[in-house]
Parts: C-alpha cells; structure tokens; sequence
C-alpha cells in the first residue's frame, strides 16, 4: 500500500472544482482523482439526483454543491477561491431553448476562463476531436472551437484543451442508443454512405488523460488530442456493434440532403436521435489529426474497442452477459 500512500501524500490539500461533473466524463473523472489524494467539488444542478458520486472517495472528500445557473458569477468565484484547479466537462450534444451551443460552448468557457485568470487558478478543458474541419458546417464544432480560442488568449500558460474522441463506456450515449434502436428496428441508418472516420476512446482512458495533466510537474503543450488506437468508418462501427449484441439489421444509407430535412423534423424532440447539426457533423472525420500531442504523449496505452464493448454492450444481447459470442 506504500507506493499507494505516497502518490495520494503529494496530492494532500489539492483540490479539483469539475463543473459538468455529472455527465458521463465527469462522473468517471472522480474515482482516479480521489484515489491519488485529490478533494473534489463537484458541481451540479441536481446534488441529490447525483449523491452517488459522494461514494466515489472517502468520506468527506467528494463535496457535491448546486449550481442552478451556469452562469452565477457570484456562486462559480466561491467556488474557484476554494479549489486548486478547475475542470470543464460541460458541453451538449443539442441545443435547446434553455441551452445554445454558442452559450454552452463558447460563453461559459470564455465567462469561466475570466475567473480562473482573476483567481490565478489552471483549467483543464475538454474538447472534441475533429472541430477544426467541422467547425465550417457544424454549429456544434464552430462554438466549441470558438471557446478554444478565447481560453487559450485569457490563460495561456494555464490551460490544458484534451480533444477526446467519441468516448465508449457503460453510460454512453452513443453505441448504448443505437444498440437499444436494434431491439426495435430492422435497420440502421448510415448517414450519407457511412464513411466519415472515428476514433472511439474508452471513458477511463479520457479520465486517466485529465489525471495524467493534473500530475505532470509540467506541461509544454496546450493542447491534446485523445484517440483510441484505431480508427474505424462509421459503417465498420456499426458492424461491430452488430457482431457484439448480436443482431443482424441492414445498415441502410440516407442521402445527406435527406437526412439534413430528417434532422430539422427530429431536433424538436425532446432527445433528438437527429438533428441538422448532427448530420453536418458527421460528414467529417473525428479522428486525431497528429498536429498536436495525443494520449501517449500522457503515457497513456489506450484500450481497444474489443476491450471496452464487451464489458456493457452485453446487456442488449438476447441471454445477456451469459449468451455466448
């Protein structure tokens, strides 16, 4: 347990504010923090909804606190005063009338990054991979990629930008909806042929990148890209995924003008499978670009989709974890 001790020891003291702490990355941040010796404050706007993640460290050390307005100044500067970092999960998949990608993307990045210059606090920020080709169609990319900018100019030698890949794990969104889709649909579709490039990353291995930054003594780049090792065509994915739980289904493909009007029509849903944005979106590769440093300049050996798929998918299989492959 020695070597254990020491490494939570160098950490005694330190405190981590994660703001989006509730979602999937910042829930599978908490755990690998608070084993190394780290206290955190999480933030949230449904403490009791998320009490689960008091359970995450030991007693006392998990410190969930409401914040019902993402943009209280008041409330985010009593947080910072009490934290030694400050870690960004937020971000949305789709807007809404409560939440533009330009306000959640872009201002609260830029409102956040303000305050953690005031306060001479470090950010770690997490991004998306691809955003700088998409960014040019895409709302999504072009807000994101818009905050970027703006932190990068208000803390510069203070700031780390993780650009993760799709991330897998028993919570996504992701393959977890499209595999519930399959229990009630004969297809899948493909947007345009299916031929856009992924490279999927297992959540931990994204949570063990923000571990990794925050222990490194120090940090020459201000930005990483986070990948897994492979890379994979929509289409193959979606094979995978097939092969996993399974079930045979067509994997049809929708022409992307067709799929834009689609897109319009579902995006009033209240968890739009589709929306417009997300068909531009996915006309462009998200993969790592290799113009900035990636996961194993972190030491970081990321697992493979064979490795992380089939500890969660199994539930959408017929016979469960115990039916045979």
């Amino acid at each position: 347990a020695l070597p254990i001790l020491n490494k939570m020891q160098k950490n005694i003291g330190s405190i981590a504010c994660i703001f989006g702490c509730s979602g999937f990355l910042g829930s599978n941040i908490v755990r690998p923090l608070t084993l190394k010796g780290w206290r955190i404050i999480a933030v949230t706007r449904s403490p009791y909804k998320n009490s689960r993640l008091k359970m995450y460290g030991p007693v006392g050390d998990v410190d969930l606190e409401k914040l019902s307005n993402l943009f209280d100044e008041e409330e985010i500067r009593k947080f910072l005063k009490a934290s030694s970092v400050v870690i960004n999960c937020v971000g949305i998949l789709n807007e809404s009338k409560q939440n533009s990608f330009e306000a959640i993307h872009t201002r609260f990045p830029a409102m956040l990054s303000r305050l953690c210059a005031e306060y001479d606090k470090s950010l770690v920020h997490i991004s998306s991979l691809g955003i700088e080709a998409s960014s040019a169609t895409s709302r999504y990319a072009k807000t994101k990629l818009e905050g970027e900018k703006i932190i990068l100019e208000t803390l510069k030698n203070k700031l780390i930008i993780l650009r993760s890949g799709l991330m897998l794990g028993t919570d996504d969104k992701f393959l977890n909806t499209l595999a519930s889709l399959c229990q009630i649909s004969p297809f899948l579709p493909l947007i345009g042929q299916g031929l856009n490039y992924i490279q999927p990353i297992a959540v931990t291995d994204t949570a063990k990148a923000v571990v990794e930054v925050l222990e490194k003594e120090e940090i020459n780049n201000n930005i990483y890209e986070l990948g897994g090792p492979n890379t994979f065509a929509f289409k193959e994915l979606m094979k995978i995924l097939l092969k996993q739980i399974k079930k045979k289904r067509f994997l049809v493909p929708i022409p992307i003008p067709f799929a834009k009007v689609l897109g319009r029509i579902l995006q009033v849903m209240p968890k739009p499978l589709l929306s417009k944005d997300k068909v531009e979106l996915m006309q462009y590769d998200a993969i790592v670009s290799n113009k900035y440093p990636t996961i194993k300049d972190l030491k970081i050996s990321p697992k493979t989709i064979n490795e992380v798929l089939p500890s969660y998918i199994w539930r959408h299989r017929q016979g469960g974890q115990f039916s045979k492959l």
